[in-house]
C-alpha cells in the first residue's frame, strides 16, 4: 500500500487496528501495492476475505471459541485510484490454546490456496501469525492466552474505488 497521505486514510486506518494496537499489535499494516491482477469489486473482495477469516477461525481447536464478533469493513488507500477493505474479528477463547499448533493448524487450512504464513513477535511479546495471500489479503492473527482472546486483522486484496465510496 502506498503511505496514507490523507487525514481520512489516516482515520480508516486507525478505526480499524484500534483493537491490534491496543492488544500490542502493529499501528499500521505491513506496506501494500496496488493490485496487479485483474480487478475485482469491492463486494467480491469483502466475501473472499471474510471466507479466509472464516477458516482461519475454524482451524481453531474444536470446542475453543467461546464468541466470534467480527466487525465492520473500513475502506484503505492502496492508490489514487484502489481501495482495500480492512476488517477483523475479536474472538473470546473458552480456554488455553497451543498457540504454535493452531497457528499451525490455519497454516496448513490456507496451504493448497497458496497462502504463506510467518510469525513474529508483538511489543508485547505475544507471538504473531501473519498470513499473506496471492493477491496480497494479508491476515494479523494474535492470541492471547493470558486474557483467552484473539484479534484477527484482515485486509483484502485492493479494488478500483476510493475512500469517499459507501
Amino acid at each position: 500500500m502506498n503511505k496514507r497521505s490523507t487525514l481520512a486514510s489516516a482515520t480508516g486506518l486507525l478505526v480499524s487496528l484500534a483493537l491490534t494496537a491496543c492488544a500490542g499489535g502493529p499501528s499500521i499494516p505491513e506496506s501494500r501495492t496496488p493490485s496487479s491482477s485483474p480487478s475485482i469489486s469491492r463486494a467480491t473482495a469483502e466475501a473472499r476475505t471474510g471466507e479466509v477469516q472464516r477458516r482461519i477461525t475454524d482451524a481453531f481447536p474444536s470446542g475453543s471459541i467461546a464468541t466470534n464478533d467480527t466487525g465492520r469493513w473500513t475502506l484503505l488507500a492502496c492508490s489514487d485510484t484502489e481501495v482495500s477493505a480492512g476488517g477483523g474479528a475479536s474472538i473470546t477463547l473458552t480456554r488455553e490454546v497451543d498457540v504454535d499448533a493452531t497457528y499451525g493448524a490455519i497454516t496448513e487450512a490456507l496451504r493448497g490456496d497458496d497462502y504463506t504464513s510467518a510469525t513474529t513477535t508483538t511489543r508485547k511479546g505475544a507471538t504473531r501469525l501473519t498470513v499473506t495471500g496471492q493477491d496480497d489479503d494479508q491476515y494479523l492473527i494474535t492470541i492471547y492466552n493470558d486474557t483467552r482472546t484473539v484479534q484477527i486483522s484482515s485486509f483484502s486484496p485492493c479494488f478500483p474505488g476510493s475512500l469517499t465510496d459507501e
